[in-house]
Formats: structure tokens, C-alpha cells, sequence
């Protein structure tokens, strides 16, 4: 298996169809089907391919300054983790994790994602915490400004990789909501 770091704008025809097809099949309820983002472009991803080549995984990351109560903070965001059902329970998502995290050590003071299933992040360090949000509320349809969102959101997580403390309270994402 391989990973690669990529861009959205280095994406081959190949590559973006896989990818589109992963994240479709992975989030099957929610994810559009006409793009490879939900609301907004990852500002990378890393990429899982077999040794044959079958893309098998996926994670995006978004690396922004966020406020937690009052003080700049840096978070390196984790978006849409999945891996294909074939490939699942083998280790791949705690691997794509684990890269994720590797590139957040020396520039964030956090990692922060939404989790439908706790237990994979909570066995990797992540605690499920309970701030007040506010953030920039995007139409996932038509990719339009609806407004500001400020409320508790449930399965927002973070894991510590800096030198600063978590504290409960109020985050401005500065930006939109993963």
C-alpha cells in the first residue's frame, strides 16, 4: 500500500472519478455527487492506493486559525476519513489517522473532527468536548453564504498535539464547519 499527498488541482480524470466514487459510497446519505467536497476544497489530501494501483482511502485536511475563547489557536481539521467497505477493519483508517497527525505536529496546537463513530478516534488519543460554535453556515446544495452558526455541535472531537490545554467554551471556526 501507498499513501500520497496530493491537491485537488493535481488530481488526474482518473484519480478525481475514484476519489468521487469513495466518498459517494462512503457517505452515501449526505455527499454530492456532482464534486469531491462537501462545502468547501481541502487544502490537501492524503491519499491510500493498493499496490496495484485501487484507490482504498481517503482524508482530508484544513489547516486554519480558529479563536478558542478569546486566544488564536491553530487546528489542522480532519475531513471525511473513509476507507472502501472491502478495506475496512484493517488498520487503514488508523494509518490515514495517523499521517494526518504526523503533518500537524510541528504546525498545530490541535486536530479537530466531526465523528459519527467515536471509538476509532477515542482509541487514537481524541476526546469528544462540548464548546459553544460559531461559524460561516454554507448551503451544501447551491455552496452559498446562509448565515452564522453559533451553537454546541454534537461529535466535535480534538486531540492535543501542541503545547496548549483544550478548554471548554466558546470556538469561532473563523470559517465554515467541516
Amino acid at each position: 500500500m501507498k499513501l500520497i499527498k496530493t491537491y485537488d488541482m493535481d488530481l488526474n480524470e482518473e484519480w478525481s472519478t475514484h476519489l468521487q466514487e469513495l466518498l459517494i459510497a462512503s457517505f452515501p446519505e449526505v455527499y454530492p455527487k456532482e464534486r469531491l467536497f462537501f462545502k468547501q476544497i481541502p487544502h490537501c489530501r492524503i491519499l491510500a492506493f493498493t499496490s496495484d494501483n485501487q484507490l482504498i482511502g481517503h482524508v482530508g485536511l484544513d489547516y486554519r486559525m480558529m479563536n478558542l475563547n478569546g486566544k488564536a489557536v491553530r487546528v489542522m481539521g480532519i475531513i471525511d476519513l473513509c476507507v472502501s467497505t472491502a478495506h475496512r477493519s484493517q488498520g487503514l483508517g488508523s494509518l490515514l489517522l495517523s499521517e494526518a497527525e504526523k503533518r500537524s505536529r510541528e504546525s498545530s496546537d490541535f486536530v479537530l473532527l466531526f465523528a459519527d463513530h467515536e471509538k476509532l478516534y477515542s482509541k487514537h488519543g481524541y476526546k469528544a468536548v462540548n464548546n459553544t460554535c460559531k461559524w460561516l453556515k454554507i448551503d451544501h446544495e447551491t455552496l452559498a453564504t446562509i448565515g452564522i452558526g453559533c451553537q454546541k455541535v454534537e461529535g466535535l472531537m480534538i486531540k492535543e498535539v501542541g503545547t496548549l490545554s483544550w478548554s471548554e467554551g466558546e470556538l469561532d471556526f473563523l470559517g465554515y464547519l467541516y
